[in-house]
């Protein structure tokens, strides 16, 4: 969805740019814009009717610190951790002799090992029948345990290849094969009633064998009305991400005259266009900034104009219709998908350290929460990344590890 320029005759047309000269010129929460929307603030308005943002000063910190979630562990526990859950060394070892003599013996009768936690660690090897039997004549080991059930991946196999050739022309997602379970499983880049529409038209039954995890519906108001007038559109992708090994990325993303652009990324020359996932939504925030929300995030939306990170690069394909979109909407040149950002501000923000500092240093939580923002500011008045300002753990005495 996009929105195009008022056709105005040319005295009207005097008017209105009379109009948005004046809004321009001033930041008004309570100004009045193209089609009667209100200007967020920091928002300027062009000729066009459409609103320009350049910067924006991320969401302050609340005074106390965030709530402690203790399901978050330090890298160092979550490894103990991890090595505490699986079976030890030893058996490790001879549960994979064991798994090549199964392979050898077996042939397709025998579908694989993987580790359960029923609920302590062990080593579970799966067949296609006569689980039991089968296993005791190779093993008496009591480490070891049988699982009946599964299809062996030669046999989905072509399930895989063919499905996946299918979906492939109308991006809708990729399945990987779940000998385990017997089956092959997708996981869907479109919601239900999309593929339903697509499988319809295209005459599809689904095997048993092929399983599709369905991505829920777009939300239905990524773009509110009142707000609707001052961009020319709300560029997302058509269907969501599959899943990738990214990096975090950053910059700004900003308006300019109706288009999101990003900046900070160096190497001058024009600023990109961009994309975002399919289900940010474009929002007022309590301050009046424009800024950018993800659907069932419980961070700070991203105000428009601030310093973001998301996790990047990601390829945009030539059919997408947001894409599509954008190019109609804002003309050509470079685009960069942005994913879902979030704001740099709030990103380094993380309970577990607010908690792992305390206890280390005999703080408080507050304390804790009150030296790492000092930390933080400091940085940020320097205009650099708090661990690559020289000497900051020493001026706010917080070790860089903490940063």
């Amino acid at each position: 969805m996009h929105r195009r320029p008022p056709v105005l005759s040319k005295a009207p047309r005097v008017r209105w740019l009379v109009l948005c000269a004046a809004l321009s010129t001033s930041v008004l929460a309570d100004g009045a814009g193209q089609g009667g929307s209100r200007v967020p603030v920091a928002a300027s308005l062009e000729p066009s009717g459409f609103a320009t943002v350049l910067d924006a000063p991320p969401l302050p910190y609340a005074d106390a610190p965030p709530a402690s979630d203790r399901e978050q562990l330090d890298p160092a526990t979550a490894l103990r951790r991890e090595l505490a859950a699986n079976p030890p060394e030893d058996a490790r070892r001879a549960a994979m002799a064991l798994d090549s003599r199964l392979a050898a013996a077996e042939g397709h009768h025998y579908i694989g090992m993987r580790i359960v936690r029923d609920p302590a660690p062990r080593f579970a090897f799966h067949f296609a029948s006569d689980a039991a039997a089968t296993l005791a004549r190779h093993s008496g080991d009591p480490r070891f345990v049988a699982r009946e059930g599964g299809r062996p991946a030669e046999e989905l196999q072509p399930f895989t290849e063919a499905w996946n050739a299918r979906f492939a022309p109308y991006r809708l997602g990729v399945g990987q094969m779940d000998a385990f379970n017997g089956v092959v499983r997708f996981t869907m880049e479109v919601d239900e009633a999309t593929f339903r529409a697509i499988a319809e038209a295209q005459g599809w039954q689904l095997p048993a064998a092929v399983v599709l995890v369905f991505t829920p519906p777009p939300a239905p108001t990524a773009l509110p009305s009142a707000i609707a007038p001052l961009v020319r559109l709300l560029p997302r992708h058509d269907r969501v991400p599959a899943a990738t090994t990214l990096a975090s990325l950053s910059g700004r993303v900003i308006l300019r005259d109706g288009c999101f652009r990003l900046t900070g990324q160096g190497g001058g020359g024009e600023s990109p266009l961009v994309m975002f996932d399919r289900d940010v939504a474009l929002v007022v925030d309590e301050a009046g900034y424009l800024a950018l929300q993800a659907r069932g995030s419980d961070r700070p939306p991203a105000r428009v104009g601030e310093r973001m990170t998301w996790a990047g690069p990601r390829g945009i394909d030539a059919r997408d219709a947001g894409l599509q979109a954008l190019r109609a909407a804002c003309g050509a040149g470079p685009v960069v998908s942005v994913g879902t950002p979030a704001s740099a501000h709030h990103a380094r923000v993380r309970p577990w350290v607010i908690d792992a500092l305390a206890q280390a240093r005999g703080m408080t939580r507050q304390q804790a929460w009150d030296a790492l923002r000092r930390c933080w500011a400091l940085a940020d008045a320097a205009r650099q990344d708090a661990h690559a300002l020289p000497g900051l753990p020493a001026r706010c005495d917080v070790p860089s590890a903490y940063l």
